[in-house]
Parts: structure tokens; sequence; C-alpha cells
């Protein structure tokens, strides 16, 4: 977890300042339709009211009549003031406020503004002050979209320019790229649909901040003449499709342009590109706008295959042990050596690099040991540490002097030192990956922290635990999971136990020796294709009845997300 005292005060006030050529294109698509009223919610030090002049003096745009711009920093808002006097010349009054945007937004009233234009902040709400906190919870209740804790400030930022938007004005941000999936901004999706005729996002395959290594896109929105802040029903991400069929309300068109880099955008024409011969209702799942018609008919028809099963059908999902402090609960040899606590050691998976296949034996776990790894679990007696022996004693004083007791998962409990809801789980999920997700059959019965999910099989799938780990590994699971899950900047795919719940498992039964065969195939890290060639074929084309071509359809979709996901270009 990370606390607000550790974080650098550039990033506990989310200033991440927009490339030139990034304000540049914002700014020439903004103002194409000559908009009178402008708004900068987050101008920092005039980033964006500088791309406004140049494209303004140099003959290509219009200037508007009016421009507000607020920010926080008293002194980054003096400098926007003055890039704000050379706007000033072509007869724009131009105002430059020194304000928290929250507080501002709440003395504005009913205005409107022609475009919106900007970079929000990225702060999380944690790091909010309790008055910003009450003030953006007033602005998700004012659009009526749900409201999260887990919420970042760019996203009440975006929510109260959509509702400060006028009719046929246009929003053009940067906005991080988890907007495309990540379930807290599911409100915010919903309402872009309903409030927005025409949505684009424009994707960047590098990294624009590289000391965020957060992704971005830029989200480019044209509203609707009419408007209500009523967001359509929240159907929640569960991608059970029924794609094509409508809502009352017209929602808006999506389209996706990945580029490159920001040089490509010299070179782009925004022309509406023609996926979709209709849109579907995408009801909050933009991902799903990444696949064509084909795909998207594909998985409507693996919805009614009676051989394919929700995760949450089969199993359920609980986060791995949380110890408050895993380099203290989790040891080698040596430790427990040292301090004389083998009688208190239980085998235990801290990390994913321990696990080399589709299952964990008592064979990997000696490897591991000998190794010299951290695969013993500390599983300290229930005493006063009085009545505790000498060198265990001695051990949690040395956790003491780390100040580990005041850690907040160590610190509610007594004594701090044991861990409890302690209980092994005969299937695991790795919590992250990079290449695909994969379960773990736990035939040694070790104990996992919460860098892996224990699965618990539902009554009926008792003695379905290998075939679940077996059947996990094909095209078609691995796409939900790239539909589904979050993607962090550096490429790695990350799946929550309420995402886990809504992969679609085509549930096979696997012989030991296809078990087997597979296992060694992922230790022997061959390449992914090589995988699903087998994989694919035993559990879509013999276990559930596909055809070679909706295979090769759902496997290059599949790719497809896993490629862009990566940032390699397909």
């Amino acid at each position: 977890m990370n606390f607000k005292s550790r974080e650098s005060a550039k990033k506990l006030r989310g200033g991440y300042y927009t490339p030139p050529p990034i304000a540049d294109f914002l700014s020439h698509w903004a103002l194409e339709h000559q908009p009178q009223r402008v708004l900068e919610p987050s101008c920092g030090d005039g980033h964006f009211l500088q791309a406004i002049f140049e494209q303004i003096n140099s003959g290509n745009r219009t200037a508007p009549a009016f421009i507000d711009a607020v920010e926080i920093i008293p002194q980054e808002a003096q400098k926007a003031d003055l890039v704000a006097d050379s706007l000033r010349k072509f007869t724009t009054e131009v105002k430059v406020v020194n304000d928290d945007f929250f507080n501002w937004f709440e003395s504005v009233n009913g205005n409107k503004w022609d475009a919106i234009i900007g970079n929000p902040p990225y702060i999380r709400y944690q790091y909010f002050e309790t008055e910003q906190r009450d003030k953006a919870k007033a602005i998700f209740k004012q659009a009526n979209t749900s409201f999260s804790k887990r919420t970042n400030a760019w996203v009440p930022f975006v929510i109260a320019s959509i509702m400060h938007l006028a009719p046929n004005g246009r929003l053009a941000m940067v906005v991080p790229s988890e907007i495309m999936h990540i379930q807290h901004a599911n409100g915010l999706r919903l309402f872009l649909e309903q409030e927005m005729q025409l949505i684009t996002i424009i994707h960047f395959r590098e990294i624009v901040f590289p000391e965020t290594l957060q992704g971005v896109v830029l989200l480019l929105g044209i509203k609707k003449e009419r408007s209500n802040f009523a967001p359509l029903p929240n159907k929640k991400n569960t991608l059970q499709l029924s794609l094509f069929e409508f809502e009352d309300r017209q929602q808006a068109d999506l389209q996706i342009i990945d580029l490159n880099d920001w040089e490509d955008l010299q070179n782009l024409k925004l022309t509406r590109q023609k996926l979709h011969q209709k849109p579907p209702a995408w009801n909050g799942n933009w991902m799903l706008a990444l696949l064509d018609d084909e795909e998207l008919a594909i998985l409507d028809c693996v919805q009614e295959n009676k051989k394919v099963f929700s995760f949450e059908d089969i199993a359920e999902v609980d986060i791995g042990i949380v110890t408050g402090a895993n380099k203290f609960f989790v040891v080698n040899d040596s430790t427990l050596s040292q301090y004389q606590m083998s009688h208190i050691a239980a085998p235990m998976l801290a990390k994913s690099e321990l696990i080399k296949g589709i299952s964990y034996t008592n064979t990997d776990h000696e490897s591991n040991r000998l190794a010299g790894k951290d695969v013993h679990f500390l599983s300290f007696p229930n005493k006063p540490v009085d009545e505790l022996p000498s060198k265990m004693r001695d051990y949690i004083e040395f956790g003491e002097l780390q100040s580990l007791h005041t850690r907040y998962k160590c610190r509610i409990r007594t004594p701090w030192y044991v861990v409890p809801y302690v209980w092994v789980s005969g299937v695991g999920l790795l919590k992250r990956c990079h290449r695909f997700p994969r379960l773990v059959l736990n035939k040694l019965g070790a104990y996992s922290t919460d860098t892996a999910y224990r699965i618990k099989m539902k009554s009926g799938y008792e003695n379905q635990a290998k075939n679940l780990v077996f059947s996990f590994l094909n095209s078609l699971t691995f796409l939900y999971a790239e539909l589904l899950g979050r993607h962090y900047g550096g490429g790695v795919l990350e799946l929550v136990p309420s995402e886990i719940e809504k992969l679609q498992i085509p549930l096979v039964s696997a012989s030991d020796e296809q078990f087997l065969q597979v296992d060694e195939m992922i230790r022997e890290e061959v390449d992914l294709e090589t995988l699903l060639d087998y994989t694919d074929t035993v559990i879509l084309e013999y276990g559930i009845g596909l055809s070679k071509k909706q295979i090769e359809t759902i496997r290059l979709a599949h790719k497809k997300l896993m490629l862009r996901r990566l940032r390699v270009n397909n």
C-alpha cells in the first residue's frame, strides 16, 4: 500500500505537464468549430494557453472571445497569467483563477463553455483533503453517476467538465489509459456514452510520461444537443454480451485509434473509422470497441455454448494471506535456523517467480528452499511475547525495531505477529502477469500471500480443480482476461476477484498426460503460439466444439489485445 507521507509533492498535486505536440493537437481540434468560450480547468503554467495562442497566431484558428483557466498552485497560476497576456492581444478576455477546481466549480453554477481542454491531475482519492473529497463526491451526485473511493481526481474533473460543456461543445483532454477498463471509471464511461455524440480515444504505444509509468490516451468528445444527467443503467463490467440490443436512448458512437507515439499526431486525419456496421450498446465496456463485428458476434455465440461457464459458477475467489509484512513473515532456511523457528514454519508461496508451471509440488518447494528462497511462512503461537522462546522473542523484537507492528494491517490485530484468516486452497491464481494469466494446482498444500488469489471449488465441482487449471489455458479465456482486466504502463495485466469471476471458462476433462504435457511446456517457457496450438485444439475444438475458423478469430482477437497491452505494434 502507498502512503501519502511517502509520495513526492509533484505526485500529490498530480502535476505532469503535457508535451507541446499533444497540447497543439488538442487545441487545434478543440478550436475547429470556432468556440466563443473556452475553459482550461487545470492550466498549470499555461501549456495549453500557449498552444491556443500558437494556433491563433499562425492563422490556423480564430480567437475565442473568452478563456477561463483554473490552477491551484499560486506560482503556476502566475506563470499561466503571463502566457495569457499574449492571448489578450487578440482581444480575447482571459481570466486565470488561482483556486482548487472543485471549489471553483461550485461557484460557476450553470455556466457553459463551447470547448473544454486540458490535462486533469492524477491524484488518488485517498490523498484528497477532506474538503476536496466532499466536493468531488458532490460532483458525482450532481451527475447522478456512481462513486467509488478508489477514484482518482481526473474522473470528477472530466465529469464536471462534461456537465459544463455547451451543446455540440468539444471536450479535449489527456487522461490515463485506464479510462478504457478501470472499474472506478465505469460511471464516467456510461456518462460519456450518454452525453456525447462521438467519443474518440487516441492511444499511444509509447509512454508519454515515463516518470509515472502511466499510459495515457487523448479523450475527444462532441456533446449532444440535449442532455439530462441521467446516465444509462449501470450493467457492470460483466461482458454478458447481448451486444446488439440497443437502449431506448441513442448512445455515443465510440472509436479507438492506436498510434506509436505523439509524433504520429502530425499525420492523423480524424475521420470516422467503421469498425462496426452498427455501434453496439457498450454499457461501459469500452474494451469491446477494440473488436470488430465478426469477433463480437463469435463472443455472443460462445455465450450460448453449454460447455462454457463463468468462473464464478465453478469456483470462489478470495485474496491470499495478508501478513502486513511479507519480508518478516516469509523467510528462508537461514532465518529459520538463526532464530530456531522451524517448528512454526509451513510452506509458503510468496512470489510468482517461484512457480514455474501450472502445479506446485514438493519438488518445486525443495528446489526453491535449497536455492535460498523465502518459502517458509511463520505461524506464531497466539501467546503473549513473554511466553515465547527467547530466540522467537528476539525475532519479534527485530520486527518491532523496524516498526512493523505500527503498520496498519499489523496494528489492528492482537498480538500483531499472529496473522489471521490463514487457510490453504487447492488452486491459486497469480494476481499479475506479463504474457498470460494462469492457475496453479497446489499439490503441496502451500499457503500463499496476497500476490496470488486463493481459489475454492464450489459445490458440485470439488473434483474439478485439475480440469479448471488446465481449461484456463486457452485463447477464449485469455481474451476475456484482456477485456476485463486492468493494464499498467509496463504491460502488466492484473485481475481482481470481481473480474476473475466473469471470465469465461470452457471446462473440459484433462487426462493426467495432457495436464503434465502443458505443465512441462510452461516450465520450459515455450512460446505462447506453441502452447495455444495444443490447448486450443484440445479445449476449444475437441472440448467444446468450436470450428477452426471461430478459434482462429478468437485467437487473433486475443493476440491483438495482448500486443496492444504490451505496447507492441501488431
